[in-house]
């Protein structure tokens, strides 16, 4: 059975913020049951929802909304059975998740509500999540996890770290990078967190993050540059907080290593 609504709105409890949407069916009027603690609401000028298969669909000015989050975009779709909503057209959300300020723009956006929420991010991807700064062509979240393609720059302002790679791969903790990979034409931009002194751009194959570590390993025809200064090295451990740089052979397990203390600029 098929219902065609008008500017109607569907409500529907949240598991886990907006990720872990359940609709739970429609009362009179074409509206839906609500839950009467945590809930969302989905609005638009048309919506079509099939009671038999769960598909639903929506059209002209789509808004969600749900505990402190909103969600806006020209069209949207899904399934109440799968509990999954597709968001096209553009699309932007702002607002509080998981503690942390979310403002993101992109094309689509899919959420998959599972057991461990899940969603995706197309299209000329750009905003922020905490101290996350991106614009990325693809954005993945599971959990804490998360991929990024074709980053054009995926920043930490609390780290003071830029990246820019063909993929980063790692998880995000309290609104900051806990760990990341960093794979294809990777570029970094460190900023010592202490301030003073100039940026360090270091380029490589491949960079490796740990917030345990405290370091990033950059490896594979590594360059680094620092107020004109150029160093070159199979690979080089990069300290953010001292803004130190340890140059290797081939590899950190090389025999070989020159530190090289980058100077702070004087503060009057």
């Amino acid at each position: 059975m098929v219902r065609k609504m008008v500017r109607k709105k569907i409500f529907l409890p949240s598991v886990f913020l907006w990720v872990g949407l359940l609709l739970v069916g429609f009362a009179s009027g074409n509206q839906a049951c609500a839950s009467a603690v945590d809930q969302a609401q989905l609005s638009a000028d048309v919506m079509l929802f099939n009671t038999d298969t769960g598909n639903f669909s929506a059209s002209g000015n789509v808004i969600m909304t749900t505990d402190g989050l909103t969600a806006r975009a020209p069209r949207g779709s899904g399934n109440v059975q799968n509990r999954d909503v597709h968001f096209f057209d553009g699309i932007e959300v702002s607002g509080d998740w998981r503690g942390d300020w979310l403002d993101i723009s992109a094309e689509t956006v899919s959420l998959f509500f599972a057991q461990t929420p899940t969603y995706i991010a197309e299209g000329a991807v750009n905003g922020v999540l905490g101290q996350i700064h991106m614009d990325v062509d693809k954005f993945y979240m599971k959990g804490a996890d998360f991929a990024a393609l074709n980053v054009r720059r995926l920043e930490d302002r609390e780290m003071q770290i830029a990246l820019r790679a063909d993929r980063v791969d790692g998880a995000i903790d309290g609104g900051s990078l806990s760990n990341f990979i960093a794979r294809g034409r990777v570029w970094l931009d460190g900023q010592p967190r202490a301030g003073g002194g100039g940026p360090v751009e270091i380029r490589g194959d491949r960079a490796v993050y740990s917030v345990e570590r405290g370091s990033v390993v950059i490896s594979g025809n590594v360059t680094a540059v620092q107020q004109g200064r150029i160093l070159t090295a199979g690979s080089v451990v990069y300290f953010p907080d001292s803004n130190r740089i340890d140059a290797y052979g081939d590899s950190p397990d090389s025999r070989v290593r020159i530190t090289i203390d980058i100077p702070q600029e004087s503060r009057e």
